[in-house]
């Protein structure tokens, strides 16, 4: 990234990173590292690319950075984040595969703060609107654990070289939930898994054993029984999760 004006909006949109372990994914040449190596309390970057790591290992303004190379869906994550507190992830994912990176730090709830920049398109599936063809796993996913609370448009030219794509940065919070996420997120996963099935039919053919509950939960609360996953919202599906919990506890008491 080489637009400097955007550069400073994005870090003067951050949190205040004093306290904090932050882990950067991506740093690239560095040039939003040097920034935030000033204020972080440590700063963990993880980069896969070798010319980039020569390039930030050679820079002193850098020296004290904990530089890791390595592919980011690879490495065993838990050595830097178990045993920390409020860590704040901030990240410029690579198109193909950020889906994938975002769900692999979703379960670590001690991350607190995601800060990430990913293609436009993504940006819109994150923030998409219920019944909308955008509206869909991710939607929920993220609407569940967190806030959303800032979105900065990221034209490509701020790139070099430039990409095809429009970006866009984004801070998420995360929400106190009081129930496995690890669980939910695999019920959204199976309530998602079938484009254009309606939402019983994905939990049958994943075999969720949730199918009846489900079923049951529609019919007590007047939902069609034929209803598609994007057309329930995000507080719907943390009430029917709630309701699966507390039926759970229920059964093992």
């Amino acid at each position: 990234m080489v637009d400097k004006n955007k550069l400073n909006e994005i870090y003067y949109s951050l949190p205040n990173l004093s306290d904090h372990l932050v882990i950067e994914i991506g740093p690239g040449t560095g040039n939003l590292t040097k920034k935030l190596i000033i204020n972080a309390k440590k700063l963990i970057a993880i980069e896969i690319d070798q010319d980039m790591i020569n390039l930030l290992q050679n820079d002193k303004s850098l020296k004290n950075l904990n530089l890791i190379h390595a592919d980011v869906l690879k490495i065993n994550l838990d050595q830097f984040i178990l045993n920390q507190k409020d860590i704040y992830l901030i990240a410029n994912l690579p198109y193909y595969i950020a889906t994938k990176i975002i769900f692999k730090f979703l379960k670590y709830n001690n991350i607190t703060v995601f800060a990430v920049m990913l293609q436009e398109e993504l940006v819109d599936r994150i923030f998409a609107n219920i019944k909308t063809k955008k509206y869909g796993r991710l939607t929920v996913a993220i609407g569940s654990l967190f806030s959303l609370e800032k979105r900065i448009n990221v034209p490509r030219e701020c790139f070099n070289p430039i990409p095809n794509v429009d970006s866009g940065f984004i801070i998420l919070h995360r929400k106190k939930i009081d129930f496995n996420y690890d669980n939910y997120l695999l019920f959204i996963k199976n309530c998602f898994a079938t484009k254009r099935k309606t939402l019983l039919n994905s939990l049958k053919i994943t075999k969720n054993p949730y199918f009846e509950f489900v079923k049951l939960y529609l019919i007590k609360n007047n939902l069609k029984i034929n209803i598609r996953a994007e057309q329930l919202s995000i507080d719907i599906y943390l009430k029917i999760w709630k309701e699966i919990e507390k039926n759970a506890k229920h059964k093992h008491k």
